[in-house]
C-alpha cells in the first residue's frame, strides 16, 4: 500500500511540475510578444527572403526555394544591410522575391518587424 502511495504522489508531482514549467514559459513569452519598442518609419533596400533559410535565400538563386518555404508557411523577410526584417502582410511577396526591392514602412526595432507601406522593384542597371 506504502508503494502505491509513494507511486501516486510522484506521479502527481510530476504532472504538477510540467503544468508550471509550461505556465512559466508562456509567462515569459507574453511580455516579449506585447513588448514594442521604438517605431520608426524606414526605406530599406535589399532581397525579399523566407524565415527558414534567410539570408542564404535572399538573393535571384535562392528564389524557388523562398516561394516555396513561404507556401509552407515560413514568414516573408526583408535581407537588408546584413539583417533581417520580418515583414508584415505581404501581398503576392513571390512577385519581388529574387529581384532587389526597396520596402518602405514602419519599423518596430524591438521586433524587427516592418509593417509594409509599399514595396518596389529596384532599377537594374
Amino acid at each position: 500500500m506504502k508503494k502505491l502511495i509513494a507511486i501516486c504522489a510522484i506521479a502527481v508531482l510530476a504532472v504538477t511540475s510540467a503544468g508550471w514549467a509550461c505556465d512559466k514559459d508562456k509567462q515569459a513569452a507574453a511580455p516579449v510578444a506585447e513588448k514594442s519598442g521604438e517605431v520608426k518609419e524606414v526605406a530599406l533596400v535589399g532581397y525579399l527572403t523566407d524565415s527558414y533559410c534567410g539570408a542564404s535565400n535572399a538573393n535571384a538563386k535562392g528564389k524557388s526555394c523562398a516561394v516555396d518555404c513561404i507556401k509552407k508557411g515560413a514568414k516573408v523577410q526583408l535581407y537588408a544591410d546584413q539583417k533581417l526584417y520580418t515583414l508584415d502582410k505581404v501581398a503576392n511577396p513571390e512577385t519581388y522575391i529574387g529581384a532587389e526591392v526597396k520596402v518602405t514602412g514602419m519599423l518596430d526595432e524591438a521586433t524587427g518587424t516592418i509593417t509594409v507601406k509599399s514595396i518596389e522593384q529596384t532599377k537594374q542597371g
